[in-house]
């Protein structure tokens, strides 16, 4: 499809999670994009995400940290802000109706790492 957009890989797009079933995440929200580029970029038009939160859950310990100085800021009117990426959370979004605007890039690759071990944890990987 034309014009559909290709988030890659570290970057924190704003997705539309609406509608939400039970305790899934909600609303309009950033996320980070944890799929491989090679499915990001395909014809298929679906990224694989982990929405991100403000909130702090300490017994929440897979939730990987990520700060402003953690980023390349690439919307400027996106207020960028502690956040944990919920990596319990994943989801598989359709790009085409639920991506809105890139809001910024993780640069920091030890941070990246420690979502990827997050996830094999989660996943028993």
């Amino acid at each position: 499809m034309e014009g559909r957009p290709k988030p890659l890989r570290g970057e924190i797009w704003m997705f539309d999670l609406n509608p939400k079933k039970g305790r899934e995440q909600k609303g309009v929200r950033p996320c980070l994009v944890v799929s491989t580029d090679a499915l990001n970029q395909s014809e298929f038009g679906t990224v694989i995400i982990c929405p991100i939160t403000t909130t702090e859950r300490p017994r929440f310990k897979w939730r990987i940290a990520v700060t402003p100085g953690d980023l390349r800021l690439t919307d400027t009117g996106w207020q960028p802000q502690p956040h944990w990426v919920e990596t319990d959370q994943i989801a598989t979004v359709d790009t085409a109706h639920r991506a809105l605007r890139h809001l910024a890039t993780v640069v920091d690759e030890e941070k990246l790492q420690m979502v990827d071990d997050s996830l094999r944890m989660m996943l028993h990987l």
